[in-house]
């Protein structure tokens, strides 16, 4: 669906200073009003009222929804400047984000917030994880069960965005953001589960979904309008050795990123960086490799180039 997701990738302006200014500086308001990397996110929780599961495969999902999201900011003192709406991965959880915070591990730049959003489905197997669909391993031979789980996850994922813009000033203010199963979904949330046009989505080590690939427009999904093909900044980030999601490397034919920049022909500013040597599970952000991910993430926020965001390897593909 993007006439400036050629290879390389579009130019985006350089950084006229740093990308991150720390944790002292990381929101507006009072600071005692104002989350600690000492005392740790703020947890905030949304219901997702007269929702009905589609499915009950595993990881199933209870039969009422309350939606819990950890939050730099307290409810009332979002940041002024723009709200990162985070979604992780399917061996993570928001908790993971809370202990990187609390570490000081996660910078955010002034004026703008930060949310993680939990998945509310059960932990899959023997896993303490809480993932958001099924493993991708299964995703070909259980396409059915996918395409309800993903839409059960957009379901829930568009009411807690519904509340979470109240909040930042609008939907113009949010970004979409997610790490593998948590980036396959902000990217479809973003082309075509929201319907008004949010001020980006950036998705590290995703894939395209099958309705991101071939959008059902109806209740649940709607095609882009061209406001939205004009306006919406699509930014995406992958290990160079990652074959989470096929056999291929991303940037190989036949790979992850070939496909999204096909799927999204359309958009007029999509972005694409490798970073060197790296797999799916050390790209970051993770306990073990720090907030390096953020570091890239914001660079894209800002309009910086993510490439010189202090991120070693990081290239333009």
């Amino acid at each position: 669906m993007g006439k400036c997701a050629s290879k390389g990738g579009c130019a985006v302006p350089e950084s006229t200073g740093p990308v991150l200014l720390g944790q002292g500086a990381h929101q507006q308001g009072p600071a005692s009003k104002q989350a600690s990397a000492k005392t740790g996110l703020v947890k905030l929780t949304y219901p997702v009222p007269g929702f009905q599961p589609s499915t009950d495969k595993d990881p199933a999902l209870p039969g009422t929804v309350e939606a819990t999201v950890l939050s730099s900011s307290p409810a009332g003192h979002f940041g002024a400047k723009g709200t990162v709406v985070f979604l992780h991965g399917a061996g993570g959880s928001a908790q993971e984000y809370n202990t990187l915070w609390k570490r000081g591990d996660i910078d955010v730049p002034s004026g703008y917030t930060i949310t993680f959003v939990q998945s509310p489905r059960g932990a899959y197997g023997k896993k303490l994880a809480t993932p958001w669909l099924q493993p991708s391993s299964v995703w070909a031979k259980e396409p059915k069960t996918l395409e309800l789980q993903v839409d059960d996850d957009v379901r829930i994922l568009k009411s807690v965005l519904s509340e979470l813009q109240k909040e930042a000033g609008g939907y113009s203010k949010l970004w979409i953001c997610g790490r593998s199963q948590g980036a396959c979904l902000a990217t479809l949330l973003a082309v075509a589960g929201v319907g008004p046009t949010v001020a980006g989505a950036f998705s590290i080590a995703a894939t395209a979904l099958p309705q991101l690939q071939d959008i059902p427009v109806g209740d649940i999904y709607s095609a882009p309008t061209q406001k939205k093909l004009s306006a919406l900044r699509l930014g995406f980030y992958s290990g160079e050795e990652d074959r989470q999601f096929t056999d291929k490397r991303p940037g190989d034919k036949g790979g992850t990123l070939p496909l999204l920049k096909k799927t999204l022909t359309s958009f007029s500013d999509v972005h694409f960086w490798l970073k060197q040597g790296a797999g799916h599970s050390d790209i970051g952000p993770s306990k073990q490799y720090g907030g390096d991910a953020f570091k890239v993430l914001f660079a894209f926020v800002q309009e910086q180039d993510p490439a010189k965001a202090g991120v070693q390897g990081v290239e333009a593909w």
